[in-house]
């Protein structure tokens, strides 16, 4: 029951030490004095200096440590944190260095008429201003080793997005800047390049600038799209048709140029084959003469391209026709089509005319011995109304020879006269 009074009276009095000590720092003696050290200094006007042209370059002075008195309930809401002082620059218009007049805020929930400042570390702040100036520079990229041999990369056709980089801040701080560049590395890449690359500055040694927080640029990176592209060789070759009479290998084929470089995305190139097909269905039996040249415009297939920009755009294919033989004989089956009225008019046409044909030598040898017999022309006369002389087309038919092919047609004079009316025809009528 003692210790039980004892612990109440001891209660008793820590609450009246308690209440006495705050009576005491409140109303007795309510004053004190403390030290806020490193309070940080902003300079106001910075957007209007820089309408003016002008930058704060150097604050010399960037904190200031106060001494004040207050109560001391107020002093426990003051710190560094939450106090700013702050220099007014409005007024400045010329660059130089200015030693300027400053204000102390305080925290929203203190009254500064219940603060007094007792010393300053400084009674001035002061600042360095000068010349705020723009530069434009190419952002050029840096490529670092290559890709592989199987592909190739277009440097020359690379897109930056932005191309170029404005620079804002002091005159001296830009001149210690000539380039602004990317770094890209090659190797081991194999397909079209989409990336964002931080932008780096150098100055006219090479060597990387740090940028102050005086000086801002336009961009901090640039958006890369560069093609790798797959390389490939491909044979040039013609679409050749042949038949029973000049086959393939009776075709010498020559090509200039032979092969064509050229490059595209890599599925594109897997896709296709080793050759290039030129012409379409060039047949064979065709080519009247021994050797016949043609030329075609070089056609790609949709996202391939040469490697050099100057390669040839037309290919040019010879054709020698070998292995075969090649006779005139003269023809006298000359048949007439569609002639004129027969009763009334007479069509006349040579004994014979020279055909020329190739094809397997034997027949040929055949052709020849038996004068041209299982050929015939066929001369047709459809839709004439007129009489007189005149040269025709002849067809040549084949009849007999599957291994032999006539080399053209030929021309055939032909003569369409009236029949004359005999006296006692006129008599009867």
């Amino acid at each position: 029951m003692l210790k039980s009074r004892k612990i109440v009276t001891f209660l008793i009095a820590l609450l009246a030490a308690t209440l006495l000590w705050l009576y005491v720092i409140t109303t007795v003696a309510p004053e004190a004095n403390t030290r806020i050290s490193n309070i940080p200094v902003t300079i106001d006007g910075s957007i209007i200096l820089e309408e003016r042209g002008l930058i704060v370059t150097d604050l010399k002075t960037s904190n200031i440590s106060l001494e004040v008195s207050s109560s001391r309930l107020i002093l426990t809401k003051l710190n560094a944190g939450n106090m700013r002082i702050s220099a007014d620059a409005t007024k400045i218009r010329e660059p130089g260095t200015y030693d300027l007049s400053y204000t102390v805020y305080f925290p929203d929930n203190v009254n500064p008429n219940d603060v007094d400042i007792l010393r300053k570390s400084s009674n001035r702040v002061t600042v360095t201003i000068e010349k705020l100036e723009k530069r434009t520079l190419p952002i050029t990229p840096n490529w670092l080793n290559a890709v592989a041999d199987e592909f190739t990369a277009e440097t020359g056709s690379a897109v930056l997005e932005p191309a170029e980089v404005t620079l804002t801040g002091p005159a001296d701080e830009l001149d210690r800047i000539s380039k602004v560049q990317i770094d890209f590395d090659l190797a081991s890449r194999n397909e079209t390049v989409i990336e964002r690359i931080p932008l780096t500055f150098l100055n006219a040694e090479g060597e990387r600038v740090a940028l102050s927080e005086n000086t801002e640029p336009s961009a901090d990176e640039t958006v890369l799209t560069l093609q790798i592209l797959k390389k490939k060789t491909l044979t040039i070759k013609a679409d050749l048709v042949e038949d029973n009479v000049v086959g393939l290998n009776n075709a010498l084929v020559s090509y200039s140029p032979k092969t064509i470089n050229v490059k595209g995305a890599a599925d594109v190139i897997d896709a296709l084959g080793d050759e290039l097909i030129v012409g379409t269905e060039i047949q064979l039996s065709n080519i009247k003469e021994d050797k016949e040249v043609f030329r075609f415009n070089l056609e790609l297939p949709a996202g391939v391209n040469p490697t050099n920009e100057g390669s040839e755009s037309e290919v040019t294919v010879t054709i020698q026709i070998v292995g075969i033989s090649k006779v005139t004989v003269p023809v006298s089956d000359i048949r007439v089509l569609n002639p004129m009225n027969p009763e009334e008019y007479e069509t006349t046409v040579p004994g014979s005319v020279n055909v020329t044909v190739r094809g397997n030598t034997a027949e040929v040898r055949k052709i020849r011995q038996s004068g041209g017999k299982g050929l015939h022309v066929e001369v047709d006369l459809e839709g004439r109304t007129q009489t007189g002389s005149f040269t025709a087309i002849g067809q040549v038919v084949n009849d007999s020879h599957p291994n032999v092919s006539v080399v053209d047609q030929v021309e055939v004079d032909v003569s369409v006269t009236r029949i004359p009316i005999n006296s006692e025809t006129e008599a009867n009528q």
